[in-house]
Order: structure tokens, then sequence, then C-alpha cells
């Protein structure tokens, strides 16, 4: 069974767009990400917000 929503790492956001960590936060930053903080220091991205930050931004997404 999956879970109803899926948590992305900042590494797995910059491995899907095929981009730098840098790049991500970047994102991040500017508001164009919405990022989630779980515990003290640990950061995640709902996977409907990467889906819908890759429309929005027509962003292609690499290959797997």
């Amino acid at each position: 069974m999956q879970a109803e929503f899926d948590l992305l790492s900042m590494e797995q956001v910059a491995k899907r767009l095929g981009v730098s960590l840098k790049t991500v936060y970047r994102w991040i930053e500017a508001g164009d990400l919405p990022v989630s903080l779980i515990g003290k220091r640990t950061y995640r991205i709902f996977e409907r917000d990467f889906v819908k930050f890759v429309y929005s931004h027509q962003i292609k997404t690499k290959k797997k």
C-alpha cells in the first residue's frame, strides 16, 4: 500500500531534475518550491508540490 503522500529529499529533487542541490535551494529560497520542515533541521518536499512546480515551470524531468 502506498502512502497518501510521498516526501522527497532535496537530493532526490535535484537528481530527478538533473540540477545541482544548490539550484534546488535557490528555488526554495525564492519561494518557488514549497518545503516542509520535518524535525529540527530536516527539510522535505511533498511529491504533489514537486509535480506542481515541474508543471508550472515547464521543466522537463531527466529520463530514467
